[in-house]
């Protein structure tokens, strides 16, 4: 547990002087606890004695008013310190969290699941709020009011009553954390398998039109059962534990009553105690009960922050591999880009993907890159945007390692429009304005124009601005790489990247838009990777890749001549026209 607040010390000392307050408020709040009770024995003693005078009685009605208004206020005052408290840690967390996220490479992302690293931000970070907030009022009121009561109990009622009837407690307390240790392992597993259920949600509700298109509900819904059915049964482990604590307390209370009681009366009728000392022991006695099943609720609370905290901190404690250092420089131009011997496997792949990959890149050139499916061809140009290290060999820009480039500096060169689009549940100029937020209008329709989306816009309700994306206007997949297209176009960027991003287009738009690369690309670079040899064709260099190597290079003329697989390839697509 410590750890899980040693973690959180930066937070705690940034509110110091709140959390004072909240201790003080918490310690008044178990303190006036328990005097109703003391007032409650002494206004049976004076009643029984028959001395009770009736300003003695308003006295203590006063009193016991004057005591429910001052724990109301203070009531008020903590939880509402404490509620903002909470809010504040938890956007602090979930930025704090947000922005390593952001910072780490791709490799994070081959790592963990969406499900994982959402469950780390909604449910692992709830725990480690509550133990901020929830559970450090749990420890210091609920461990204030026990010591309170018991010391009530020792000094103004009899030492010998108390022992004989609280003794019995921390026993039974001391098996239960043994208990809630044990648990720790199975908390950890649940948390594994609520991960692994949460991602086959997402999963199943983004795949949801392919689902149905291929009539698979029944199926996908089994999956998803079963995965519930999971989370379920190992959370039923965890609740078989659970189910021990309120059983085995209510045992060990009644046990601690009929002590109380027994010896009790026996000490009233040796005069040793009066009634209302027996009255207000046992009404002390009661309120041991909620404090002790409180902090039995607290310590497993507790293997849960602990947990939560680990599989954060899991996260915080990443390292980036593609990062600046010290001595990084700054780019915003370049003259030539080299690959020379570059092989590159995925962190977790045991096999190269690409292999001695060399070839140069000119500035103003257009790069054209064709290949079988699976050959390699999206890996070799996401080397640029420098989401891992290459594995062997270098990257050269201007007779410089790609390394020694700042990161951000080398990815605003490029314009990356990748094979899936992604558009966000913004209007069509928004989802444009994230190539460049700072983009003027004109830009906007010229980038617009280049990807020949212009042709669209008239069918769209509101135009530039209809909402598409995630429950917005559904577009085709021609209009969604078009609108990628323009989404990296309204950055002019000094490197266009299209990751086979003209495959859903038709033949007439293809053509508009290899026009346009021409007409408004002039000195810039262009790397199309494409299946279409149509695309490619009047590029200054294609590059033929199978099995993550080059095969062939040349111009198309070149590659013609040498009768080889983009030859049989090209006769192929022109028969199939």
């Amino acid at each position: 547990m410590l750890r899980v607040y040693r973690n959180l010390f930066w937070f705690f000392k940034q509110e110091w002087k709140k959390y004072l307050i909240m201790f003080f408020l918490l310690i008044i709040l178990s303190f006036l606890a328990i005097f109703p009770a003391n007032i409650l024995g002494t206004i049976i003693d004076l009643i029984a004695s028959g001395s009770m005078k009736t300003h003695e009685f308003w006295v203590y009605v006063i009193l016991l008013i004057l005591f429910a208004v001052i724990r109301y206020g203070s009531n008020y005052a903590y939880h509402f310190m404490i509620n903002r408290e909470g809010q504040q840690l938890s956007y602090e967390l979930r930025k704090k969290y947000l922005n390593k996220l952001f910072s780490l490479d791709a490799k994070v992302y081959e790592k963990y699941t969406k499900g994982e690293l959402i469950s780390r931000i909604s449910n692992d970070m709830q725990h480690i709020t509550t133990a901020a907030t929830t559970l450090l009022q749990e420890l210091v009121y609920n461990g204030s009011l026990l010591i309170f009561t018991v010391g009530a109990m020792v000094i103004t009622i009899s030492w010998r009553l108390t022992v004989a009837s609280v003794t019995i407690m921390p026993i039974a307390f001391f098996i239960l954390m043994r208990i809630l240790n044990h648990m720790r392992k199975y908390y950890k597993t649940h948390r594994v398998i609520y991960s692994a259920m949460t991602e086959k949600v997402l999963e199943s509700i983004e795949g949801v039109k392919v689902v149905r298109a291929y009539v698979q509900e029944d199926t996908d819904y089994a999956n998803l059962e079963k995965a519930l059915l999971t989370d379920i049964k190992s959370w039923r482990k965890i609740v078989k534990f659970e189910s021990i604590f309120g059983p085995l307390f209510d045992l060990v209370y009644s046990l601690c009553y009929f002590i109380a009681f027994a010896y009790g009366t026996y000490l009233v009728i040796n005069q040793d105690i009066s009634v209302g000392n027996l009255i207000t022991f046992t009404t002390y006695l009661g309120m041991l009960y909620a404090p002790i099943i409180s902090l039995s609720n607290v310590f497993n609370a507790v293997n849960n922050a602990i947990i939560s905290n680990d599989r954060y901190n899991e996260i915080l404690n990443e390292e980036a591999e593609v990062k600046d250092d010290e001595h990084s420089k700054h780019i915003i131009d370049f003259d030539t880009i080299e690959f020379r011997n570059v092989s590159f496997k995925y962190p977790f792949d045991k096999h190269n993907v690409i292999n001695n990959i060399s070839f140069t890149i000119k500035k103003g050139e257009t790069i054209g890159i064709v290949g079988p499916t699976g050959a390699g061809k999206s890996t070799i140009i996401r080397q640029l945007l420098r989401e891992f290290n290459v594995t062997q060999g270098d990257i050269y820009i201007d007779g410089e390692p790609i390394e020694s480039f700042k990161v951000e500096d080398l990815r605003n060169l490029v314009g990356y429009v990748p094979q899936s689009h992604i558009l966000f549940r913004r209007g069509v100029d928004e989802n444009i304005l994230v190539g460049n937020p700072d983009a003027p209008m004109e830009e906007v329709q010229r980038a617009i124009t280049f990807a020949d989306f212009q042709k669209d816009l008239p069918y769209l309700s509101e135009g530039l601005h209809t909402i598409v994306g995630e429950s917005g206007t559904t577009l085709s997949g021609g209009q969604k790489q078009r609108l990628s297209i323009a989404r990296a176009m309204v950055r002019n960027p000094e490197i266009l990247i299209l990751d086979d991003s003209l495959s859903a287009v038709d033949a007439e738009t293809e053509s508009t838009i290899i026009r346009n690369l021409k007409e408004y690309r002039k000195g810039k670079t262009n790397i199309i990777v494409a299946h279409r040899f149509s695309a490619i064709r009047e590029a200054d260099q294609i590059l033929v890749i199978s099995e993550g190597r080059i095969i062939e290079k040349g111009t198309h003329e070149e590659l013609l001549k040498l009768n080889g697989w983009y030859r049989r390839q090209y006769d192929k697509q022109n028969m199939e026209k």
